[in-house]
């Protein structure tokens, strides 16, 4: 039960990562991003084509580079003209589809539709009595955590994070007070653009990665972003938590087709008993 605790908390940093980045684009754009799942296949495939020519350092570099470009040139060729002219959500959600799809299909084409295995070496894992914790997994512990870290102190003490905020808050007034909406877009893009490769790639070192493994994770992403609050960090990391762990003993007990039923179980129950989400309360104001 230990094992199956502490890989469900792990899992949870990695899904943590990816839902902080699709969290950062939906509260600053309201755009249910699910080319964001394309963009976390892409940065892993890119690694897998520039690492033998680069090597491994100057591969994964570049193919963070190479998520936070994709994001921006998403916004530039897509929501950015969506946005000018107005069109609603849901003409967005209908196109970030659109986009997943192309991006899948791209990579489908150029690489095929099996699994790739990143590193197929054999290394010694770290086990600590009956608890196993495997190298790869140490990378994610190890690399997670300050990112998660960092994410946190960019969104909550700098200047840009501030804007963010306040483009989430109330975009008008934010334009208003003389904040560059469109600036701030680009932004929150290439920046969730490069938490969702970042996952990716510590994924693919553990158990490898398929290209249709981005709509899971994405849609879990979301899950977590509405469980957690839309216009709350500590809750969408939490309820990441939470939900890797309940996910992993689901698997374990009854079998892995059940994972995303119980994952939307639990978020149909939100949305009708907590819809403020489980870290934020409805708070009445009082006009006087």
């Amino acid at each position: 039960m230990i094992q199956i605790f502490i890989n469900g908390l792990i899992n949870g940093l990695l899904l943590a990562i990816v839902a902080l980045g699709f969290h950062i684009i939906f509260s600053a754009t309201k755009i249910f991003h699910i080319a964001h799942g394309g963009i976390y296949i892409a940065g892993v495939y890119f690694y897998l084509w520039s690492y033998p020519l680069l090597g491994l350092a100057p591969a994964i570099f570049l193919s963070l580079i190479f998520a936070f470009l994709l994001g921006l040139l998403i916004e530039w060729s897509v929501y950015k003209p969506l946005f000018k002219k107005s069109s609603n959500e849901n003409i967005a959600l209908i196109s970030s589809l659109g986009v997943y799809i192309i991006i899948i299909n791209i990579v489908v084409l150029l690489f095929g539709n099996e699994t790739k295995i990143l590193d197929n070496t054999i290394r010694e894992s770290l086990q600590l009595g009956e608890i196993i914790i495997t190298r790869p997994q140490l990378w994610q512990l190890f690399y997670a955590l300050p990112l998660i870290a960092l994410f946190f102190i960019f969104i909550k003490v700098t200047g840009y994070g501030l804007k963010i905020r306040a483009i989430s808050d109330n975009p008008v007034l934010a334009r208003v007070m003389g904040i560059k909406a469109q600036k701030i877009r680009y932004l929150v893009f290439g920046l969730g653009s490069l938490m969702a490769a970042s996952a990716a790639l510590l994924k693919g070192f553990d158990i490898g990665i398929d290209p249709y493994s981005g709509m899971a994770i994405t849609l879990s992403a979301a899950v977590v972003v509405i469980v957690g609050g839309t216009s709350s960090i500590n809750g969408t990391i939490i309820a990441s938590l939470l939900l890797a762990i309940i996910q992993n003993f689901t698997e374990f007990f009854l079998s892995a087709q059940w994972k995303d039923t119980v994952t939307f179980a639990i978020l149909i129950f939100v949305l009708l008993w907590r819809t403020e989400g489980i870290l934020q309360f409805n708070v009445r104001v009082d006009e006087k």
